[in-house]
């Protein structure tokens, strides 16, 4: 069974969510919560994830298959005891780890504490959590995360918008792309940086990264 992953971020991708990490040439393919990415975007800053650069890792993994379901599911944490928290949340009937993984919008002390406060309101605006499944919660965890409730895991009680976050990638990525043509990466980030603000509907690598060529193309 796996239960860490010490590895170089090779891929990231906000529609899973997911993260592939990359040990010594083997890749791991890791769903994360969505509430962490923001601080992944942050270990991967502007790093060229697609020509090996990405930088070190480290994730406590959470291992789950079963007979049914006989191929692996990694869950990946940056801190062990929201691991902890992730194998409690799962026993609760009806959620799995992919529903889990999407629901976590919110950090898991912010969770726990709506669970021991029986804050239905806070559990029923969680992605795929409406308010008979945060009763369930409630009712099969309460009691149980007084320790969770109290770490500190930086509280994030606003939920993390996973488009706004794919967003940012996107536009990291398109850098890296024009950059790779030969520009410099102040001026690949400038070329990126007009033709969104002019385009804002551009949502793809490539669309921004034809629109900057087309961009180009009109110069005198």
């Amino acid at each position: 069974m796996i239960t860490h992953l010490q590895g170089n971020l090779a891929r990231m991708d906000p529609s899973g969510p997911t993260v592939e990490v990359d040990v010594q040439g083997v890749r791991y393919e890791v769903l994360v919560p969505i509430v962490l990415w923001p601080e992944i975007q942050g270990i991967a800053g502007e790093s060229d994830l697609a020509e090996g650069g990405g930088p070190s890792i480290g994730l406590h993994i959470f291992y789950h298959a079963t007979a049914n379901n006989p191929t692996p599911v990694l869950v990946g944490f940056l801190r062990r005891a929201e691991r902890e928290f992730f194998r409690k949340f799962t026993t609760v009937e009806g959620i799995g780890p992919a529903k889990a993984a999407k629901a976590m919008n919110i950090s898991v002390s912010t969770i726990a504490r709506a669970i021991e406060q029986e804050d239905r309101a806070v559990l029923s605006k969680m992605p795929g959590i409406g308010p008979r499944s945060a009763d369930k919660i409630i009712a099969t965890l309460r009691g149980k995360l007084i320790a969770e409730a109290a770490m500190h895991d930086g509280g994030v009680a606003q939920p993390v918008d996973a488009a706004k976050m794919e967003n940012k990638r996107t536009v990291a990525d398109a850098v890296e792309t024009i950059a790779a043509l030969g520009y410099s990466r102040g001026d690949a980030k400038r070329m990126v940086e007009d033709v969104i603000s002019g385009s804002p509907e551009l949502s793809s690598v490539e669309e921004i990264t034809l629109a900057v060529l087309r961009r180009l193309d009109t110069r005198p």
